[in-house]
């Protein structure tokens, strides 16, 4: 049996090569794949000519139509099969912060209040529907001799409100297109 040693000199030339190729592995990996658009931000409707997301008027709360496209488009694919025709949609969307602040000589209360509404509008060249949908959050917070924290709406508060405006204006797409499918019948 014949064993073989590692010298120092093999160890540092091993070393050497496995960070080469970690550096290398880093400048030929494809930078651009976190900013190409998922599948499922993608409109699979068939019974949609298309889509358009109006820029919003009020945006206090900064949130990007990319947000709503991400969170709304897997979810038409729920009253997509329903439409008894083909329909255009437009979504516009708003966002508002409201704050509240009361102040005493040793405490102070903050509050906020983000609201996200979403409305979808499908045309057809016979039919127009209207469906809105919003999401409330409201966080508070006290300060005693102006010690505590400020009250904050973070992204994770954003993205779950627009995931509840979004559904909630699918929901009233499915009342009303479930009625249209009961009466052809």
């Amino acid at each position: 049996m014949r064993f073989r040693y590692l010298t120092r000199g093999s160890l540092a030339t091993l070393g050497g090569i496995c960070a080469l190729g970690v550096l290398l592995s880093g400048c030929f990996a494809d930078k651009d794949m976190g900013s190409k658009p998922t599948k499922a931000a993608t409109l699979q409707c068939d019974r949609l000519n298309g889509a358009t997301i109006e820029k919003p008027e009020v945006n206090e709360l900064n949130i990007p139509a990319n947000n709503i496209t991400l969170a709304l488009f897997p979810k038409v694919d729920e009253i997509c099969s329903k439409l008894d025709e083909r329909y255009t949609l437009n979504v516009s969307y708003e966002t508002k912060l409201d704050q509240a602040r009361s102040t005493t000589k040793l405490t102070a209360k903050e509050t906020k209040t983000a609201i996200v509404s979403i409305n979808l509008n499908l045309t057809s060249p016979n039919k127009n529907h209207t469906f809105k949908g919003a999401a409330q959050l409201e966080a508070s917070g006290k300060k005693v001799l102006d010690i505590g924290e400020s009250v904050q709406i973070d992204d994770k508060d954003k993205s779950m409100l627009v995931e509840q405006a979004a559904q909630a204006a699918i929901n009233e797409a499915k009342k009303v297109f479930k009625q249209d499918v009961a009466l052809a019948q």
